[in-house]
């Protein structure tokens, strides 16, 4: 018996698995472990800046990478490694492009005053070694390398925390927002190199004296259009309130406010994860039928949802201890606003549920109707009501905005599986869910 267990234990499948649930939940942990971090070693001012900082990044991520993965997904999963090679260095030919406009706006908004000086080579940076390693890590799960992409997001987005948290401690002078900037560089520098090793069996050779096929990369950029859309309807849901916040209310109050949204985000990705692992299953639930869809589906809602419940009641009751035996007492300060946020997360981490039963019926127009009108309603609301109530009219209008994205998405897949069962054809195209990592706290 003894013998059969480790065998089972040391089963290439199984290792892969718990080295990926390892390092995802190191990933996750790190989130948490930032938050604290700047919230005990920064100032609510300088906490402020880095939650403006992330937001523009966010953004700026989505800028340069344009979503064409929706459509480099579909064209790399059937093709051999020579093929692999040409997308690899298409997609490498356009990020060059974007990368080129977005270093001449952010000349732009230094010279106008936007943006420090100080900070923009780190920012720019931070955004190079993101979007590499975040398109290397979906390149090394389509060549079925899971272990390695969770590798490469570990080193991005947790290794430099823990050693970040190491030398804050221990180095006082060291407890700054440009020594966070350059550990979190030299993260994603490190996640490049492990990029490197693990791409390195695949025909480089290929790509020799080749120009770019513009030709090619227009039709994907035509078709990774609505996704891309969809994911900055998800972004302005995510980061709207930080901008207007910095602008009703003050750079301290957004230090708070971006101290709950970093833990708070932390979860949402920690829901993500989840969702994932249902989203096969969805698929192919779709794919065998009606009751098997359904089947999927409830299996995947009380999943998420007993996870939410869960995380939602523990963050509740372990927030003011967690503040008290830090002393963090200009947080605990307002922990209510924490409390306010809290509806709003949980129903976004519930919004997966419908979220990806459309994307398995490949309804991208309800995805894109649905994010589009969730991230107007949040930005009307938080022009609205964050002048009047400062950070807690940006938690109601955060949960408000949740609701509707719920609400419409559930709606909307009531009726595309009764749509199903009377049979109508299906739309062409599909694209991928959002990228939860491209969320950042």
């Amino acid at each position: 018996m003894r013998s059969r267990l480790l065998d089972l234990a040391t089963r290439p499948a199984i290792v892969a698995a718990v080295a990926v649930l390892f390092l995802r939940g190191s990933t996750l942990a790190s989130r948490l472990l930032l938050s604290l971090l700047l919230a005990r070693m920064l100032s609510p001012d300088e906490m402020g800046r880095y939650g403006l900082i992330t937001a523009v990044l966010a953004f700026a991520l989505l800028g340069l990478g344009l979503e064409f993965y929706s459509y480099m997904y579909r064209e790399m999963v059937p093709a051999p490694p020579e093929r692999r090679v040409l997308i690899i260095a298409d997609q490498a030919a356009l990020g060059g492009v974007t990368f080129l406009a977005v270093v001449i706006l952010s000349i732009l908004a230094v010279i106008a005053g936007l943006f420090p000086a100080r900070l923009a080579p780190w920012f720019l940076l931070i955004l190079l070694t993101e979007h590499i390693s975040l398109e290397a890590t979906r390149f090394l799960i389509i060549m079925s390398r899971p272990v390695r992409a969770y590798m490469v997001v570990f080193l991005r987005g947790a290794i430099w925390v823990y050693a970040i948290a190491v030398l804050m401690i221990a180095i006082p002078s060291s407890r700054s927002l440009e020594a966070v900037l350059v550990w979190w560089a030299l993260g994603g520098a490190s996640s490049m190199l492990f990029t490197a090793i693990s791409l390195r069996d695949l025909p480089w050779g290929r790509i020799r004296n080749r120009r770019p096929d513009w030709t090619w990369i227009a039709n994907g950029l035509r078709t990774a259009r609505p996704f891309m859309l969809t994911a900055a309807g998800a972004l302005v849901i995510s980061y709207v309130d930080r901008f207007v916040i910095d602008a009703f209310v003050g750079r301290e109050a957004l230090g708070i406010y971006t101290f709950y949204s970093t833990i708070l985000i932390g979860l949402l990705s920690l829901g993500a994860s989840i969702s994932h692992q249902f989203l096969p299953k969805v698929i192919a639930g779709y794919a065998a039928g009606p009751a098997p869809y359904r089947g999927a589906l409830s299996s995947f809602f009380w999943s998420m949802l007993s996870l939410a419940f869960a995380t939602m009641i523990i963050s509740a009751l372990s927030m003011a201890p967690l503040l008290s035996l830090l002393g963090l007492s200009t947080y605990s300060a307002s922990i209510g606003v924490f409390y306010a946020m809290l509806p709003g997360i949980f129903l976004r981490m519930l919004a997966d549920v419908p979220s990806y039963a459309l994307y398995a019926a490949r309804s991208d127009n309800y995805l894109l109707l649905c994010n589009l009108g969730s991230a107007a309603v949040s930005t009307l609301l938080n022009l609205l009501l964050v002048p009047v109530y400062g950070i807690y009219g940006a938690a109601l209008a955060g949960g408000i905005a949740s609701a509707v994205m719920f609400l419409s998405l559930a709606g909307l897949t009531i009726h595309r599986m009764r749509e199903t069962r009377k049979g109508t054809d299906e739309p062409e195209t599909v694209g991928l869910p959002t990228d939860p990592d491209i969320l950042y706290p």
